[in-house]
């Protein structure tokens, strides 16, 4: 069972390093609309508290959707629900973007803070040219 969660987080630690690799970040690329991909941020989070991976990952780039199954993000993702409980609201958005030399995209990222009943989960949601989610990380 360990092997199988450190498998789990190696899978999101590499898409992180993947589309963050030597990326500064910086205003949102040309393209790319806040209220847009605040949205679909938003969207992603909705589906997150009602533990529907299957929706998120239906939301993702063909290399996401590859990347994790549903069990996994399950693994991953429903201690920090059983430990902060219901979800109450978005606390706090920041907007950031680069390019990614190692894939050629331009992508757009939301950090969001929400506050749940028990605590407070910070989200990583950025998405590609298409707004195709390729990365979501929770801490």
């Amino acid at each position: 069972m360990k092997m199988k969660k450190a498998g789990i987080f190696t899978a999101m630690a590499v898409m992180a390093a993947v589309f963050t690799a030597g990326c500064g970040q910086a205003k949102l690329p040309e393209g790319f609309s806040e209220a847009e991909v605040k949205a679909e941020a938003e969207k992603s989070i909705a589906l997150f508290n009602e533990r529907d991976y299957e929706g998120i990952r239906q939301m993702g780039s063909e290399e996401l959707k590859a990347g994790i199954t549903d069990e996994q993000f399950a693994l991953a993702c429903d201690p920090y629900l059983d430990k902060c409980g219901e979800f109450k609201e978005i606390t706090k958005t920041v907007f950031a973007g680069g390019y990614d030399k190692n894939s050629d995209i331009d992508y757009a990222t939301a950090v969001m803070v929400g506050e749940y009943e028990d605590g407070k989960i910070q989200f990583t949601v950025s998405f590609d040219e298409d707004m195709e989610l390729i990365q979501f990380l929770i801490k």
